[in-house]
């Protein structure tokens, strides 16, 4: 029996993209398209399927993304397999979409053709991770990804990553919590390093997202 496949992502040229992939590789059917999370939501209700693959930042009006629309997918149909479609290039994000109930990562980057095989794992209830992913992730395929999670910091780490986030730097950082900058400069390392993230964009995106889950 073919596999049921409902996709969604807010950028027509995408959706249309992921959904040839499918079924030129002939893995399944796609039974349903959304573009936004309410659509993709409704979509769910409506439609039986064997596998999302979903976009992981696909905004809209009247509910969240991200983080949030995979805890309320997994909430709603906890043993639906979800394939994550992402053009986030962050491995501690990549670990709390595995916290949120993602079995598949795959980032826009990679071959098209990733998807069908992510697809494949999902059904047998294997994870998968896109060769991109895998390789930032520093980890082989189908393994847990063991980057820390932000619960993970020590206080002072969490204080330093928050405060970065709010458009602080190092010296007003150090100011304002009394400590040398040296301090914080490696307390800010630490926490980067422990979270697998390696920019200052990298920081912000992570704590953006973990604020709107």
């Amino acid at each position: 029996m073919d596999i049921r496949i409902i996709v969604a992502d807010d950028h027509p040229v995408i959706l249309a993209g992921i959904s040839v992939a499918i079924r030129q590789a002939g893995v399944g059917q796609v039974v349903g398209e959304a573009t936004t999370p309410q659509g993709l939501l409704e979509l769910l209700t409506h439609t039986p399927c064997d596998v999302l693959v979903t976009d992981y930042r696909m905004p809209g009006e009247g509910h969240r993304d991200g983080l949030g629309l995979l805890d309320d997918i997994r909430a709603a149909w906890p043993d639906l397999p979800i394939v994550v479609v992402t053009a986030v290039m962050n491995a501690a994000l990549y670990r709390e979409m595995i916290d949120a109930g993602a079995i598949g990562l795959v980032d826009k980057t990679s071959d098209v053709n990733e998807i069908p095989q992510a697809i494949l794992a999902a059904q047998r209830g294997d994870r998968y991770l896109s060769r991109n992913v895998d390789a930032l992730a520093g980890k082989r395929r189908s393994m847990d990804i063991r980057v820390a999670a932000l619960e993970d910091l020590s206080p002072r780490e969490l204080e330093i990553l928050k405060l970065f986030s709010e458009g602080m730097s190092v010296t007003e950082i150090a100011r304002s919590t009394s400590r040398g900058m040296s301090t914080v400069s490696q307390q800010k390392t630490s926490a980067m390093r422990k979270l697998g993230l390696t920019s200052d964009a990298q920081i912000f995106d992570y704590v953006r997202s973990r604020r709107s889950d």
